[in-house]
């Protein structure tokens, strides 16, 4: 029968796996804030998301060809050819006005290709997310309110794009009022809109705190605290991999649902991929994350393999420079390379700093309890075995001394008379003076 005090701690098991799952949870959490307040409420990734759009040639087919359907629908280019031409032709307006279309469309394609028109974009587009920021963060009164709505004015971007185009003169001056303003919500909802962006910033910033507490709490309640921090490593990775596959799957319902025709679902594929960067570069993160913190897992362990490692790698962890300076040189490539742009916030780096040096004093511990008289530059030792002399070796029995000392003879290299002396003092038999 199991004693109270054991009965008693049988909880602690299921009770820190539950606040794993709990912490991993709270981590996907923290990613889809951190996603949305980054890509919606952060200027410089803003920015660059607004500046890949622009560069991207579908995006910049379907834009074009979209600001052509709005061109010709709001403005009788007809009519405003009419007027231009002599009267012997104004019966020319109508097919004029057809073939200038594809003209038109080619023209607005030609100067969304171009650097200053890109820039002029991206600055435009950038003011007004500012704007619309400064709104959400109650620092300004309106963007702009009118009729009961909260809406942004991207007119600056029409107008930039009527004055490359010399179909009609003053064409800007011709669109309507409302013609790139954009509503946001109406004017009563935006209480609602500033206490959800106060509450997505707020868990942006700190729900993975709650997170790491609960994992701690989960090491400290389990029985093995090794396999509780490879559970978490799992943690990590599945997460990684489940928003990398949602990302995808809900990449391709997007397309279904918003493409009106085959022609645009290149242009809305590149938009997702564009739009969804930083989710993916979260994924990698997690996924990179966990599998450093089982490669860790394993060092540590108890595995055969993990044993030998650590025999290899004592003589190196003895020294403290040697082995946080590797392990910072490694971690400084890695900030500077930047692959995951996620990992590159200051918040990120320094909790990830923490937990490597935290991984590095585990190992260098470990191996100097295992191998306490290891040091660099000594052989590699297999810790368990290096105080333990080697098994002392059989001595032969008389039956096989004697078939070597046969098969010495048989080979030359003993004569008759030193076999016959062999021999004798095998058995025993030499005569004493």
């Amino acid at each position: 029968m199991s004693s109270p005090a054991g009965r008693g701690r049988r909880w602690r098991g299921p009770v820190a796996r539950l606040l794993t799952v709990l912490g991993v949870l709270l981590v996907v959490v923290s990613i889809a804030a951190n996603f949305v307040e980054r890509q919606a409420l952060g200027k410089s990734d803003f920015k660059e998301t607004a500046r890949q759009l622009i560069a991207d040639p579908a995006i910049q087919q379907q834009v074009a060809s979209s600001l052509t359907d709005q061109l010709f629908a709001n403005v009788d280019v007809r009519a405003e050819l009419e007027k231009r031409l002599p009267a012997n032709q104004k019966g020319l307006a109508g097919p004029i006005a057809g073939a200038t279309r594809p003209l038109t469309e080619r023209l607005a394609r030609e100067l969304l290709q171009r650097p200053r028109f890109q820039e002029a974009w991206v600055t435009a587009l950038v003011a007004a997310q500012q704007q619309v920021v400064r709104v959400l963060d109650d620092r300004a009164k309106f963007v702009q309110t009118e009729g009961g709505v909260v809406s942004v004015d991207l007119r600056p971007v029409l107008d930039a794009l009527t004055q490359e185009l010399p179909l009609v003169p003053n064409l800007g001056q011709k669109l309507p009022k409302n013609a790139g303003v954009i509503t946001l919500f109406k004017a009563d909802e935006l209480k609602t809109a500033q206490t959800a962006t106060r509450g997505l910033r707020f868990v942006a910033a700190w729900i993975w705190v709650l997170a790491l507490v609960f994992w701690i709490a989960a090491v400290y309640l389990a029985r093995d605290r090794r396999k509780e921090v490879r559970a978490i490593a799992v943690g990590f990775v599945v997460v990684g991999v489940l928003l990398l596959l949602v990302r995808r799957l809900a990449g391709d319902y997007v397309v279904d649902q918003l493409s009106a025709s085959p022609s645009q679902d290149d242009a809305i594929r590149h938009t997702w991929d564009i739009l969804t960067r930083l989710l993916i570069d979260a994924a990698w993160a997690a996924i990179a994350v966990g599998i450093v913190a089982l490669v860790g897992v394993w060092l540590i362990g108890p595995s055969r393999r993990g044993t030998e490692a650590r025999g290899w790698l004592a003589p190196y962890l003895r020294r403290p420079e040697l082995a946080f300076g590797v392990a910072a040189f490694l971690f400084l490539l890695l900030v500077l390379w930047g692959p995951i742009s996620y990992v590159q916030r200051p918040l990120t780096l320094l909790a990830f700093a923490i937990l490597a040096a935290l991984g590095v004093e585990a190992l260098r511990r470990k191996a100097a309890r295992e191998v306490p008289s290891a040091a660099a530059g000594a052989a590699p030792i297999r810790p368990g075995r290096a105080d333990v002399p080697p098994a002392p070796r059989e001595s032969p029995t008389q039956a096989e001394e004697l078939e070597r000392l046969v098969e010495l003879k048989d080979k030359g290299a003993l004569t008759n008379e030193e076999f016959a002396a062999a021999k004798a003092r095998l058995l025993g038999l030499v005569q004493r003076d």
